[in-house]
């Protein structure tokens, strides 16, 4: 079953310029009281022409308060005409496929049950309320790199069919990447979040921002805050999130049904304001068996021997316990190294 849900919740379009809305009223006028008296001799008095005009003069007025189709670009233009009528929510419809859908992330990655298991069960709930689709409270999943946070959140939208997008604020502060910049700017784009639902049509993508502990304050020169730390409160609080104010398409977005993900090392580094709009679920380190598992796991989807599992044990074990190179990423590269002496062709 698909579910549809409005997106748009400001700006309209009109297949006619102003000068002509009087004439889109007057017919419009002429064709319900023809289909009343069941007559096509319809005569309008002055006192209903100055009804039509006063209403297109009340409508073209109205448009300035929107975004005008003619201020933008035009592939702008098409991107908010596809989702004009609406967005998909896409992920399981019953109690049954949200069952199935925090199982088999279980079963993946068993480590990050914490998670797992807030997350699904935001899933029925939403689902015994009368939602579809996937829809969680956001969430802060704080712990040592490495041991598949982000992977966790991607995983989530590949099973339940909604996009997702990760957005690293590690390399940069600004907010530009969550929430887009204004249309007047030069370089302006839009957020990755509205430009990942306008590209697939889907209303509750999973957006992860990753390592969001590492992003800290700034202010333009004008004195206006930037910080991708100030641009998330509006799309974290349930009641602005419903009615979102686009910088780069001035207008406003019902972004309510995205789900957010968020990631950091450590948490006191993240303002209460953020932390307190979020669910924060702490996550540790991983096990020199629960790394094992994810090896065995690889090992055998990408078709590699048995005996290399052995090979990533002694490696892992030449690292002291709670060592940093402890984690997923040292096992992926290991066993991509791996994988690719395997498929080179020997040079003769």
């Amino acid at each position: 079953m698909t579910v549809r849900v409005p997106f748009l919740t400001k700006i309209r379009y009109f297949s006619v310029e102003g000068d002509r809305v009087a004439v889109r009223l007057t017919s419009h006028l002429e064709n319900l009281r023809s289909a009343r008296s069941n007559t096509r001799d319809i005569c309008l008095s002055e006192a209903d022409i100055a009804k039509i005009d006063h209403r297109a003069e009340r409508i073209i007025g109205r448009r300035k308060g929107y975004v005008s189709a003619s201020s933008l670009k035009r592939e702008d233009r098409t991107s908010l005409t596809r989702v004009s009528t609406g967005v998909e929510l896409n992920g399981p419809t019953t109690e049954d496929e949200a069952d199935f859908l925090g199982a088999a992330l279980h079963e993946e990655m068993p480590w990050l049950q914490p998670v797992t298991e807030k997350v699904w069960r935001d899933m029925r709930r939403h689902i015994q309320s009368g939602g579809v689709g996937v829809k969680f409270s956001p969430t802060l999943m704080v712990g040592p790199p490495g041991i598949g946070k982000s992977h966790f959140a991607r995983r989530l939208g590949e099973l339940s069919g909604t996009s997702s997008v990760v957005i690293d604020v590690s390399a940069t502060t600004e907010g530009f990447g969550v929430v887009g910049s204004q249309r007047t700017w030069g370089n302006s784009t839009p957020g990755r979040p509205v430009q990942t639902i306008l590209e697939t049509g889907v209303g509750n993508p999973v957006v992860v921002i990753d390592e969001i502990c590492k992003a800290g304050i700034v202010t333009s020169s004008g004195g206006v805050n930037t910080s991708v730390l100030h641009g998330l409160l509006g799309l974290l609080e349930p009641v602005s999130a419903r009615n979102w104010d686009c910088p780069y398409h001035q207008t406003s977005f019902d972004m309510s049904h995205v789900n957010w993900i968020l990631t950091a090392n450590l948490k006191d580094r993240i303002p209460g304001a953020l932390r307190s709009r979020m669910r924060i679920v702490s996550v540790p380190a991983l096990t020199t068996n629960q790394l094992l598992q994810f090896c065995e796991r690889e090992v055998r989807k990408r078709g590699l021997s048995d005996e290399i599992v052995e090979d990533i044990l002694r490696l892992l074990c030449a690292y002291p316990e709670q060592h940093p190179m402890r984690n997923l990423r040292t096992v992926a590269k290991h066993l991509d190294d791996i994988e690719a002496l395997c498929t080179t062709p020997i040079l003769t």
